[in-house]
């Protein structure tokens, strides 16, 4: 009776562990441009495989929590970080996989999205992977903000509608050659006119990724594809 080979499982390669940073070289305040230098000569003199990326970020350089990294293959991001994590950063992360907890930015009032983050009051905006379709966020977070609207004026209840609707057909290369300029008046509209701060509120954050990520909207509305694979073309 012929014997059966027994099954061998292949090696899994591993892949190259991954760290994004708010790279801005035109802002100094919270030295991001210094730790993304440091962390890829870190890496280098230490022999340490790692890719070391500028996030998907929109920065003026003055939020309080930065510099940000993150993590895209573990889902974390660290905030406030100085020079002297550096050396933590790799050890811990990137070769052992434990998260430097002093370091974990945890923001239990931000519930939007776990692979985002939003600080309101400086506009800073970043993606957790540089992958990320900045155009399918804004029509996340334009349909969220719906759903939690009162819907009793105008400016709120048309404006976030009308404002999804002019995002969705961006997505799926269905806008008109004006499609920025609509949602750019929109904003306006929706941060002047209500009754209360919420429209507001949900203008602010889109107007930051529409100001940061002009040029991927206007990708989808020109070229009619996506820069990132996410969206699907009519």
């Amino acid at each position: 009776m012929a014997k059966t080979a027994p099954n061998i499982a292949e090696p899994q390669i591993k892949p190259t562990p991954k760290i994004t940073v708010c790279h801005n070289p035109k802002t100094k305040a919270c030295g991001a441009e210094n730790i993304f230098k440091g962390l890829i000569e870190a890496a280098e003199q230490m022999n340490l495989p790692v890719i070391v990326e500028p996030a998907k970020c929109g920065c003026l350089g003055t939020c309080q929590e930065g510099a940000y990294l993150s993590f895209p293959d573990l889902g974390i991001f660290y905030h406030k970080v100085k020079m002297g994590h550096i050396e933590a950063i790799l050890q811990e992360t990137v070769q052992q996989g434990k998260i430097v907890f002093p370091l974990l930015r945890l923001n239990p009032l931000q519930s939007i999205r776990g692979d985002l983050i939003w600080e309101k009051a400086t506009g800073c905006i970043m993606a957790l992977d540089p992958s990320m379709c900045m155009v399918e966020v804004a029509e996340y977070l334009i349909k969220f903000h719906y759903d939690e609207s009162c819907g009793k004026c105008a400016p709120c209840r048309l404006g976030i509608q009308r404002l999804a609707d002019v995002i969705e057909s961006i997505r799926h290369g269905q806008a008109p050659a004006n499609a920025v300029a609509e949602m750019e008046s929109l904003i306006t509209l929706m941060k002047q006119a209500p009754y209360c701060s919420f429209a507001g509120k949900v203008a602010h954050i889109i107007l930051s990724i529409l100001s940061n990520f002009k040029e991927e909207f206007e990708i989808h509305i020109k070229e009619k594809r996506c820069p990132a694979g996410v969206c699907k073309m009519a």
